[in-house]
């Protein structure tokens, strides 16, 4: 579709003309090379619907490459419990169907529930334009769409690939924010982090844990939460810093800064190790366990994430 993101190009609505039917409003394609335009709305009417379960159809342009023509149709889906919308036929040289929108059509009685917006954009050469991170958008492998997240408003690039389906390539725009949340409950803490997808699967995060309860925590091993959740199968390394030296004079018996990293082995955490500074460097370091009253934990680092749901496999 030719267009920006908020435009009403080949929108689809529920019919203002007739009823159980929907209109997609005019606009300009492109499809395999095949241009259609339309300069009015389109009706389109619904199939009957008797079933006592909910319905998804599609709303498509559909190409006959033989008849050399392109035009605005309803497929049809199956009702049930959970209804998905049908698939589309995409033949080269022959029929191709490029998705507009998913209408959801009412248990019982021909008409609509809800229309999901699945349009992809063309602009000026810039990257196709979708509406919501969750689309599918029937792609083929090495297909690229700018999103913008209709929930968070967070702006993503994302690619298709063929071994592993769509995932975040680049995120766009500010850092998101997080709050880190600190496997302890013994006394207040401040938290703030943030974080960016820097590459497919791979994100860059910052968190910054203080404690504010005035007194020093000690006896636990501690964690901190992660921005998304983390494959396993394979260790992984970040940075960590403790930032002690607003605790006044004694500083806690502790040293101005203790310098570590922080390791994740898989879920939604990771767990800083420190040197130890209280007996012979001979003995290493060790988890995480004291935290001095003002002192603040610095992690930062880059770590793959699990966007394709891989577990510790």
């Amino acid at each position: 579709m030719i267009g920006r993101w908020g435009d009403s190009a080949l929108s689809v609505s529920v019919s203002t003309s007739q009823a159980a039917a929907i209109d997609v409003a005019p606009g300009t394609a492109i499809v395999r090379g095949f241009a259609y335009q339309a300069d009015q709305p389109v009706t389109l009417p619904l199939s009957v619907q008797t079933s006592q379960a909910p319905r998804v159809d599609l709303v498509v342009l559909e190409l006959d490459m033989a008849a050399g023509s392109v035009r605005a149709r309803v497929l049809k889906g199956q009702p049930a419990a959970a209804p998905v919308p049908p698939g589309v036929r995409q033949v080269q040289g022959g029929v191709w169907q490029y998705p507009l929108a998913e209408v959801t059509v009412k248990r019982g009685v021909t008409a609509v529930q809800s229309i999901r917006d699945v349009r992809t954009l063309h602009d000026a050469g810039r990257p196709p334009a979708v509406q919501d991170t969750a689309v599918p958008s029937h792609a083929t492998p090495g297909d690229l769409r700018y999103y913008k997240s209709a929930s968070t408003g967070a702006e993503e690039l994302h690619m298709y690939a063929a071994n592993g389906g769509w995932s975040i390539v680049s995120a766009l725009g500010k850092a998101r924010t997080y709050t880190p949340r600190l496997s302890w409950n013994g006394g207040s803490h401040s938290a703030k982090g943030r974080y960016q997808w820097v590459a497919s699967n791979v994100i860059q995060f910052t968190a910054n844990v203080t404690n504010t309860s005035g007194r020093t925590w000690s006896g636990t091993q501690m964690s901190v939460s992660l921005p998304t959740k983390s494959r396993g199968g394979v260790w992984q390394l970040v940075n960590a810093t403790l930032l002690n030296n607003t605790t006044g004079k004694a500083h806690e018996g502790m040293p101005n800064y203790l310098i570590g990293n922080a390791y994740i082995g898989g879920g939604s955490t990771c767990q800083p190790v420190f040197q130890t500074y209280t007996q012979k460097a001979i003995n290493g370091g060790d988890w995480w366990e004291r935290f001095p009253k003002g002192a603040t934990l610095i992690i930062s680092g880059t770590y793959e994430a699990d966007y394709f749901h891989e577990g510790n496999g």
